[in-house]
C-alpha cells in the first residue's frame, strides 16, 4: 500500500559558508531551508577559493582575453616616491595633470603636445587618477603651477626628505644657464657658457652636500651677475638654516663676505686671483717652503699644497697644484703670444676663503669635492631634459623649470634610497620599464583582473630597497 505525503519547504536568506579541505578554504553561497521541520543548507553557487581573505574564482585560460598591455612599474614607482615627498598633496586635485608632466619629464623626452598620446600606452593616468588628458589642459595647468607658492612646496619636500636625513650641515649653491625659445619674452640674446648666442635663463640651485637633494631654486634673466644672484638668494631664510654654504668663486664678492659675517653665516668659497691678493699673499709664499709634506693635501684625483693666512674675519687658503702649473705653463708656451713670464709664477695657484672652524684639509676637500651640484645640473639637462626650454611664454618657462625641479627631487630621493645597493636612480627606472601591467578579462564570466610580468633579480632588489 502506498501513502501520499506532502513535503513542506521553507526558504531563508542566503549567506556565505567556508568549507575547509586539507590546506585550502573554499567559499560557497548557501541558504538554509526547512524541509519537514529539519533545517538543511542548499548550495546556490560556488564563489571560489579564499586567498588572503578574498574569494578567487577559478577561470579557465581558454576563456581569457587580454584587453590592454601598458607600461606600468616605472610610473608606479615615481608616484609612490612622489607621495612620500607629499607632492600630490601639495599640488592638489586641480593639478593632477602636473604630476603627469613631472613623471613624463623623467620617462620620455616627448614635447608637451605629444604627452596625451604617450600616456595612452602607459598606466600613468590610472596611477595619478586623471580620467582625460588633452594638451590644452596641460598648457592651462602650467599657468596654475606658475601661480602657486612654490617656496612652500620646496620647503615641505625638503622637510619630508629630512625625516630620513636630519643633518643640516653643508649646502652647495651654484648657477647654471640654459636657452629658451620665448618669442613672447622680450629678453635680449646673450652668450652662454658654451659660446652660443640666444635668450638665456639662469637657474640657481641649492642642494645638500652629501646627497645632492634639492633645497630650493630661483630663476633669473641671463644678464644678472652671479654675485648679485648670491646676494639675492642670501636673503632667503632657508639658506641660513644650514651651518655652512659652499660657493663657486664666481658668486662671491667683498660685499657678500661682509654680509655673511654680519649674519654669522659660515661659508667656504673660491676667490678670484686678483692682483691685490697676488701681491699681499702669493708673493710672500716661498715655493720650497710650501712644497713640503706638512702642507700636502691628497684629493680624489690629485694632490695639492696649501698655506693659510688670516683674511676678512676668516681664513684665506692659498693652494699650489704642481700638476696644474705644468699644464698651464705648457699651454701658454704652445701659444707663445700668451706666455707672460711675470705671470708664470702664479700658475698653479688658487684660493679658498672660509669662515668655519674646520681644519685646512677638510676645507679643501669640501670645496674641491663639491661636484654634487654639477651632477644635479647634468641630471636636469640630460635625464630630466631641462635644456633647451621649448616654451614661448615666461609663465610656461617658469612652470617648466618647476616641473624639472619636482622631477629632480623624486630622482634624488630614489638615488638616496638605492645608494646602499650601489644602484643609480636612472638605472632603476630603466629596469622598471619592462614591467608591464596586463589587463585580462574572462569572456564567459566577465571577470576582470590585472597581472604584471615576472620580475628579474635586479627588479626585485630595487622594489624591496624602495620599500615597495
Amino acid at each position: 500500500m502506498h501513502y501520499l505525503c506532502s513535503v513542506h519547504i521553507i526558504h531563508y536568506m542566503s549567506f556565505v559558508r567556508k568549507i575547509k579541505r586539507k590546506d585550502s578554504t573554499y567559499l560557497v553561497e548557501v541558504e538554509s531551508v526547512r524541509v519537514d521541520g529539519k533545517v538543511k543548507q542548499k548550495v546556490i553557487k560556488y564563489l571560489g577559493k579564499e586567498i588572503s581573505g578574498k574569494p578567487v574564482k577559478k577561470v579557465y585560460t581558454s576563456n581569457l582575453e587580454v584587453t590592454a598591455v601598458k607600461q606600468y612599474m616605472d610610473c608606479y614607482i615615481l608616484h609612490y616616491i612622489s607621495k612620500q615627498l607629499m607632492i600630490p598633496e601639495l599640488l592638489g586635485e586641480k593639478l593632477k595633470s602636473i604630476l603627469v608632466l613631472v613623471y613624463t619629464q623623467l620617462l620620455t623626452h616627448k614635447p608637451l603636445y605629444k604627452i596625451p598620446e604617450y600616456a595612452e600606452h602607459t598606466a600613468i593616468k590610472e596611477i595619478v587618477g586623471v580620467d582625460k588628458l588633452v594638451d590644452k589642459q596641460l598648457f592651462e595647468s602650467l599657468d596654475d603651477l606658475d601661480e602657486m607658492n612654490f617656496n612652500r612646496i620646496e620647503e615641505v619636500i625638503y622637510d619630508q626628505f629630512s625625516i630620513l636625513r636630519k643633518e643640516k650641515k653643508v649646502l652647495i649653491l651654484d648657477v647654471t644657464d640654459t636657452y629658451f625659445n620665448g618669442s613672447q619674452v622680450e629678453w635680449k640674446a646673450r652668450r652662454g657658457k658654451d659660446g652660443k648666442y640666444d635668450k638665456l635663463v639662469q637657474i640657481a640651485l641649492a642642494v645638500t652636500k652629501d646627497e645632492g637633494f634639492p633645497i630650493m631654486h630661483k630663476m633669473y634673466e641671463g644678464n644678472i651677475g652671479n654675485t648679485k644672484i648670491f646676494q639675492d638668494m642670501l636673503s632667503d631664510i632657508r639658506l641660513k638654516s644650514f651651518d655652512t654654504i659652499v660657493l663657486d668663486r664666481g658668486m662671491i664678492s667683498a660685499e657678500s663676505i661682509q654680509d655673511l659675517a654680519q649674519v654669522h653665516q659660515k661659508v667656504i668659497t673660491g676667490l678670484r686671483l686678483h692682483q691685490t691678493i697676488k701681491t699681499q699673499f702669493i708673493d710672500q709664499i716661498n715655493r720650497e717652503e710650501i712644497y713640503q709634506p706638512t702642507h700636502r693635501v691628497v684629493l680624489k684625483n690629485t694632490e695639492v699644497y696649501a698655506k693659510e693666512f688670516p683674511y676678512e674675519n676668516g681664513i684665506l687658503v692659498c693652494i699650489y697644484n704642481p700638476k696644474l702649473e705644468a699644464e698651464k705653463r705648457n699651454h701658454a708656451m704652445d701659444k707663445q703670444e700668451s706666455y707672460k713670464p711675470e705671470e708664470a709664477k702664479y700658475m698653479g695657484y688658487s684660493l679658498i676663503y672660509h669662515s668655519t672652524s674646520l681644519k685646512k684639509d677638510e676645507v679643501i676637500r669640501t670645496y674641491f669635492e663639491k661636484d654634487i651640484v654639477e651632477k644635479a645640473y647634468r641630471e636636469l639637462k640630460s635625464s630630466i631634459n631641462l635644456h633647451p626650454i621649448r616654451k614661448y611664454r615666461i609663465q610656461h618657462i617658469k612652470a617648466h623649470i618647476k616641473i624639472c625641479y619636482l622631477a629632480y627631487s623624486i630622482l634624488a630621493y630614489i638615488q638616496f634610497k638605492l645608494k646602499p645597493k650601489g644602484i643609480s636612480a636612472t638605472y632603476a627606472l630603466d629596469q622598471m620599464r619592462s614591467i608591464y601591467k596586463v589587463d585580462i578579462e574572462s569572456k564567459k564570466d566577465k571577470i576582470q583582473f590585472s597581472k604584471t610580468v615576472t620580475l628579474k633579480k635586479d627588479q626585485k632588489t630595487i622594489l624591496k630597497t624602495l620599500g615597495l
